[in-house]
């Protein structure tokens, strides 16, 4: 008999298992009855044999051989939901939830009562992008069966937020600590709800009982990070900061890799650094202003710097900060650089350099346009009289929090459209359809982005304007970073560079803040905005 997966009889086991599930497609059931009665002989087929045999494999962190066992297993058992479960189980524990959707449908098919069914599947259509809807209907569903199921008042706190649901999002959270006060997770998902809530002590505590719980998982103290970040408390936030390489969902996992090892503030005399760009291109904008602070620092003990960026900014960073630097490119990879001897990502420099705290205004502008392109913009412009307005609606669709942060065109539309004394420009790109729907709304809108290929070409164009609209996206960094009067469109859980509650921002000192004050509720935002656009296209020019 077969004791352990890893038994020398393991490989005959599954052969026949797996001859016997090709018997049974091909309609030979003599031949499959004589497969599954080989397998039988290594291993006596006790009800509940496969679902020990997936659990060992699955513990060992062999999750091909319990993705393998468990498929044959389920098509063995093609009525069994219990055996289309634990394959799609295993799926999910291998983190391959898109594919584990299949079996645990046909598992919901066969039996929609099976314990953990519907909060496992809720789970991976979370984790894939699937509809909100149905992954609330299951989970009110699983805790309406058994309102005891921690794990189903978990993810119905994570589901419940994303639908913007945040009574029910609050309420699931408190049921889901109350029944498992150890679960890292529950106290993670009630922490991140507490923060849409504005409810921020609450939010830390339960951030810090999630971490205390689980130590070493990188997201909990990556959701910490961020919880220390926006409430200015830079001491504790950028050393947690660094677990976002294997915490955060966009950039979990994909930190590449280098030849060298990150610097940590060792002396450089004699040596290269490498600092690179990372994240999203708002980031880049923002943390680029260390760039100079860096360089005094490295060429101070006698190294050489080089500074890898993207290639979507154009000659912006170049021009403005590129003489700091001993070697500048954008994009190419690792292997097109001079050799370097240590490496650092742009958003560790906090860390190693400090905030700069008082000092952040002062550095602003640090990028700047190019005067020939932003003096044939304003030429361009002239004849218009108007206050010059540019405005930017939403973020990169595909972030996380865009569905919270973007106030979407048809709100500008409803609030901007009739104002005079004002000409708005769009700055989203890839939106002609959003302009054109704008523009058939009564939001006139001129749109010259297909002229605007990089960074350096929109920072031109927007500093041929008078002001600049925008929710928390790279326009907003750009526009700031530039020294451009900006006035920034903020949810109730903002990026962490915006603090909370101040109206205006340290690190861009031209920007002015339009916050939500509850909860996914922009009417007093865009009234507020409204008015004193108004006030501004009528002052005297």
């Amino acid at each position: 008999m077969i004791s352990a997966p890893d038994h020398p009889a393991w490989s005959a086991f599954l052969t026949f298992l797996q001859r016997a599930a090709l018997a049974q497609q091909n309609g030979a059931a003599q031949a499959q009855a004589i497969w599954l009665e080989a397998a039988a002989l290594l291993q006596p087929a006790a009800p509940d044999t496969p679902v020990n045999i997936t659990h060992a494999l699955l513990e060992q962190g062999r999750h091909d051989d319990a993705i393998e066992f468990a498929a044959i297993i389920a098509q063995l058992n093609p009525g069994d939901a219990a055996a289309s479960f634990h394959h799609g189980y295993a799926l999910q524990l291998a983190h391959r939830h898109r594919e584990a959707l299949v079996p645990y449908r046909r598992a919901l098919a066969l039996d929609a009562q099976f314990p953990q069914l519907r909060t496992n599947l809720a789970g991976a259509l979370a984790l894939t992008g699937g509809d909100i809807a149905e992954q609330i209907a299951l989970l009110e569903s699983a805790v309406k069966s058994d309102p005891l199921d921690s794990n189903g008042w978990t993810n119905l706190a994570q589901s419940s937020r994303a639908a913007k649901d945040l009574p029910r999002a609050l309420e699931a959270g408190v049921r889901a600590v109350e029944l498992a006060p150890q679960s890292a997770l529950a106290l993670n998902n009630y922490a991140l709800a507490l923060k849409e809530a504005q409810r921020w002590d609450e939010a830390l505590k339960f951030a810090q009982a999630a971490c205390d719980r689980a130590p070493q998982d990188p997201g909990m103290r990556s959701n910490l990070a961020l919880l220390y970040l926006v409430r200015g408390d830079y001491e504790h936030g950028w050393p947690a900061h660094e677990a976002r390489w294997d915490g955060s969902r966009e950039l979990g996992g994909n930190r590449p890799a280098m030849p060298a090892p990150q610097w940590r503030g060792e002396p450089l005399g004699g040596k290269t650094l490498l600092v690179w760009g990372e994240q999203g291109m708002g980031d880049l904008l923002q943390c680029c202003r260390y760039i100079p602070l860096l360089a005094q620092h490295v060429h101070a003990q006698g190294g050489r710097l080089l500074w890898n960026s993207f290639p979507q900014m154009g000659a912006l960073l170049v021009r403005s900060l590129g003489s700091h630097v001993d070697h500048y490119s954008a994009g190419g990879g690792v292997a097109t650089l001079p050799p370097f001897d240590y490496e650092i990502p742009l958003m560790s420099l906090p860390l190693v350099l400090g905030t700069l705290d008082d000092t952040l205004a002062g550095s602003v502008p640090y990028l700047h346009a190019d005067a020939a392109a932003s003096a044939a913009w304003r030429a361009r412009l002239a004849g218009e009289k108007r206050l010059k307005v540019g405005l930017a609606w939403t973020g990169s669709r595909g972030h996380q929090r865009n569905p919270f942060r973007a106030v979407g065109w048809q709100r500008l539309a409803s609030a901007f459209a009739g104002i005079g004394g004002v000409a708005f420009y769009t700055l989203q790109p890839g939106a002609s359809a959003d302009v054109a729907a704008a523009q058939a709304a009564g939001l006139p809108m001129t749109d010259y982005t297909a002229e605007l290929q990089s960074f350096d070409d929109t920072a031109a164009f927007v500093s041929a304007l008078d002001l600049v609209i925008t929710v928390c996206t790279s326009v907003a960094h750009l526009s700031g970073a530039i020294g451009q009067r900006s006035w920034v469109l903020l949810d109730v859980n903002p990026h962490w560079t915006w603090l909370l509650e101040r109206r205006d921002s340290p690190w861009y000192p031209s920007a002015t803040l339009y916050r939500q004050r509850q909860f996914d509720d922009w009417t007093p935002v865009l009234e507020e905005v409204t008015r004193d656009l108004i006030a501004l296209a009528n002052q005297p020019r």
